[in-house]
């Protein structure tokens, strides 16, 4: 399922998941970014900041704006993807939006108001209503051209269409869901076999988006739209237009992902262009050896008409004849068993579509198909949802009086969220006549139980909060602030509630559990997988970012890192002696992305400042006074400034991460308060770096891994070097967030990937030089067939920028530009060794003049 979503305080239409309550008009976030239209607009999407999965927005109808409505992404689009699909109001001319850095990245969808085509507009017994491509209107130029909205939207690969190959981890994405889909590629390879692939049209024109076959098709499956039905006065073919462009230009796939889209009249469209068993893009790792079929509607809030259900068993027994499935046999499809080959999404992965009143009815529906009855009736049970109950439809004044002075809401009282899940909520704060001193309370919080996060939007942090909220800065007399608060629930369902300024919110934890996983921010956690003891009461002023690239060097910051002589030492017993074997010796030292107060557990004895501790001891790392505190079932172990963690006999040590998991560490692990914040360092031999680094899994080829291996040492040691500091005056030289450094995963990826750790031992201490100095080896996704330059990625003065010129990648032609396009694509690395080319050849290909 691919979600989309229908914004309507005016047309009354909601859907299940817009469960955030809308921002009053007195506290419109500040800044925000307003896109005006030419014309008006039927839907849009967002590309999302990579530090948040959330935004704001508003809408212009009629010459006046809507209240403020709040975006959180349901799981299936995380932080620096595409947000899902926002339908707007008939008429909107403008859009506003908090939570985004440019118009660039607001990415809006007129679609065609023309009528279908219909040739033979009859509807037999046996076969439904099919509307072709031509029919509906879809705009065949996105199959070839790469409109200028696509090219500004997200740079990292789309795992929810691209399962042909193995995809790598993007930041906000969850590990497992990908480490899971590599397990399968290795298992069945055969049901991932392609039979063929189209590059281009009969004319000659190249497809971004190359149509490649299954060996043979295994099942049939069922999604929703997410797409709220009723009440849209739109018909279905704009919707599905803007379903079609929604795929193709702001998710850049080039086609829509779905086989054939059922609508609420049960006509039937024609979705992925190609014929029969094409691969489609609905299902992460299930696309290859399936044909996808989505029903227009939201069926968690709204049942299926039975004219739909009608088509779609029509259809079902017409691909089934098709493909020759046998409907009264179990099916077997990536080591699973089904009673049917007629599957639901939520068969396959871990997800609420195909909703819940349409996957009540599926039974039956494949009952009926299998009888021949197709044009039986389907009794669906009644949504679990009403769409009254979201979005500004609870909203109603709180009464004068109830909350502190000064403080103002409007919006829900009663909140209801998904385990795990978050949820935004805004208060207006105004001085009074004097104004307002930065550092003054302006609220006071009390939670039912610690089980329940509270975290201030600064802006740029999410702050946790326990006592009581501060004002951010001086504030004159009548201005108004707006105070962002995010909810984060428990992982159990139940009631809660809390008290801020006086205002109760009762809070209602139930449903599936919500995709984790982004970053709050460079030092801290997912909210919803901290771990801490009860903490002590305390107040949250909301305070800057750091923000260590424009940082003077801090002695005290630096107290007791050691320095390049000792830290970055060379081994005269290395073999060589020269730049290669001192590469080798260096140790690196990564922040790591552990929770607010992280456990460290010794599976072997442990050292910890020179006290041995004997193997299963768990520590619990707290900050106190700027000290970092270790304590043991309850008891202080250990305090001081720094406190270092060794495994003896090359052991490691297991911290629970932002996923809620536990990762495994080699090395040293030192713990320090930095700002006021606990950090957690990994201080290790480079090489044992390297052979954690989640960036080349075993699907790729081994002199693609092996080049790559090769750029990414040398882009961590050039950072390493004391005049090119990624984070001058702190003491770590990268961090294990891919989004400002590089993916390092630890132990875990080192075991799950011995092909990638052959790949960087047979490359050990190679790095790239220019001239006898380290360059910084950029590299990315994928290319539209041409590497850009660094000036035409906006990098200006970068070092030895002759090196990255524009060149020809014809390995990644139909494809379109993922990343910063500067340096090496994984595209062309993947093309270039698959024709047997070595990891030197490429790297002299994308990085010439550069030395091994």
């Amino acid at each position: 399922m691919n979600r989309l979503r229908f914004t309507s305080t005016a047309l009354n239409i909601f859907l299940c998941f817009s469960l955030l309550p809308a921002v009053p008009s007195f506290a419109a976030p500040v800044p925000f970014i307003q896109k005006n239209f030419t014309e008006p607009i039927d839907a849009f999407s967002i590309r999302l900041p990579l530090e948040s999965s959330s935004f704001q927005y508003q809408y212009l109808l009629s010459g006046t704006w809507s209240s403020w409505e709040n975006y959180e992404s349901d799981g299936d689009s995380g932080s620096g993807e595409e947000s899902e699909l926002l339908m707007v109001p008939l008429g909107t001319t403008a859009i506003r939006i908090d939570g985004v850095a440019s118009k660039k990245d607001i990415h809006e969808i007129v679609v065609s108001k023309d009528p279908v085509r219909v040739r033979v507009a009859s509807m037999t017994d046996i076969a439904p209503m099919t509307l072709s491509r031509r029919e509906w209107g879809a705009d065949e130029t996105y199959l070839f051209e790469t409109p200028r909205a696509e090219a500004e939207t997200k740079t990292e690969v789309d795992a929810s269409k691209g399962d042909n190959g193995i995809v790598t981890a993007t930041p906000g994405q969850p590990d497992r869901r990908i480490s899971d889909c590599n397990t399968a590629v290795k298992n069945y390879a055969s049901e991932f076999r392609i039979k063929s692939t189209i590059t281009k049209d009969p004319s000659g024109r190249t497809y971004r988006w190359s149509p490649q076959y299954s060996s043979s098709v295994k099942l049939l499956v069922v999604h929703h739209s997410a797409l709220v039905v009723s009440g849209d006065p739109r018909p279905a073919a704009e919707r599905v237009r803007a379903l079609y462009k929604y795929h193709a230009v702001n998710k850049g796939w080039g086609d829509i992902g779905y086989h054939f889209i059922v609508d609420e009249d049960g006509v039937v469209y024609e979705g992925r262009m190609g014929g029969a068993a094409v691969v489609g893009g609905h299902a992460y790792c299930n696309n290859i050896g399936t044909i996808g079929i989505v029903l227009l509607g939201n069926f968690e809030i709204e049942s299926p008409s039975q004219r739909q259900a009608q088509g779609l068993q029509k259809l079902l027994k017409n691909l089934a004849l098709q493909y020759g499935l046998s409907l009264d046999q179990s099916a077997q499809f990536h080591g699973k068993t089904f009673p049917s080959p007629i599957v639901g999404h939520g068969d396959l992965l871990s997800t609420l579509c195909p909703g819940y009143s349409l996957s009540s009815g599926l039974s039956q529906i494949v009952s009926n198909v299998r009888s021949g009855k197709l044009t039986g009736s389907v009794a669906f049970a009644a949504p679990r949802k009403d769409s009254s109950s979201s979005s500004s439809a609870g909203t109603m004044p709180v009464a004068a009086g109830k909350l502190a002075e000064g403080l103002s809401f409007v919006g829900r009282t009663s909140i209801a969220i998904n385990p795990g899940g978050k949820q935004r909520i805004s208060f207006g704060y105004t001085a009074g006549a004097s104004g307002a001193y930065e550092g003054k309370k302006i609220a006071e919080v009390r939670l039912s139980s610690p089980k329940i996060q509270l975290l201030v939007d600064d802006g740029i942090n999410w702050i946790p909060v326990t006592k009581g909220i501060l004002l951010q800065s001086d504030l004159p007399a009548h201005e108004t602030s707006n105070i962002q608060l995010i909810v984060v629930a428990p992982t159990d369902t139940g009631s809660f509630w809390m008290e801020i300024g006086g205002q109760r919110f009762d809070i209602k934890v139930e449903g599936r559990r919500a995709r984790t996983g982004e970053y709050i921010n460079q030092f801290g956690g997912d909210p919803a997988r901290i771990v801490r003891p009860k903490p002590e009461p305390r107040e949250t002023k909301i305070i800057p970012r750091i923000r260590p690239q424009s940082r003077a060097p801090t002695p005290a910051l630096s107290a007791g890192r050691p320095d390049s002589s000792s830290a970055h030492s060379t081994s005269s017993g290395q073999a060589g002696g020269g730049e290669t074997s001192r590469e080798s010796s260096r140790r690196i030292r990564i922040r790591l992305s552990a929770s607010v107060s992280p456990v460290l557990t010794f599976p072997q004895r442990g050292i910890v400042e020179g006290t041995n501790v004997p193997a299963g001891t768990a520590l619990t790392l707290l900050s106190k006074n700027n000290e970092c505190v270790a304590m043991k079932n309850g008891e202080l172990f250990a305090a001081n400034s720094i406190l270092r963690f060794s495994s003896t006999n090359t052991g490691v040590i297991n911290v629970n991460s932002i996923a809620g998991k536990n990762r495994s560490y080699k090395g040293t692990l030192e713990c320090r308060v930095i700002v006021g914040v606990l950090t957690v360092i990994n201080e290790l031999p480079i090489e044992e770096y390297m052979a954690g680094l989640a960036e080349e899994p075993d699907s790729e080829p081994y002199e693609k891994q092996r080049a790559f291996a090769i750029a990414a040492r040398t882009y961590a040691a050039y950072y390493m070097e004391s005049e090119n500091r990624k984070f001058p005056g702190l003491p770590y030289d990268g961090s294990d967030d891919p989004s400002e450094f590089q993916a390092y995963a630890g132990v875990e990826f080192t075991g799950s990937n011995p092909n990638w750790q052959r790949a960087v031992a047979s490359t050990a201490g190679s790095v790239l030089r220019f001239n006898g100095e380290l360059i910084k080896p950029p590299y990315f996704s994928s290319d539209d067939g041409r590497t850009r330059s660094p000036l035409e990625a906006g990098w200006k003065n970068f070092p030895f920028a002759d090196i990255f010129s524009s060149k020809q990648d014809p390995w990644c032609k139909g494809q379109v530009l993922r990343g910063h396009g500067v340096g090496m694509s994984g595209c062309g690395a993947r093309g270039q060794a698959l024709q047997g080319r070595s990891a030197e050849q490429i790297l002299q290909y994308y990085y010439p003049g550069a030395r091994i």
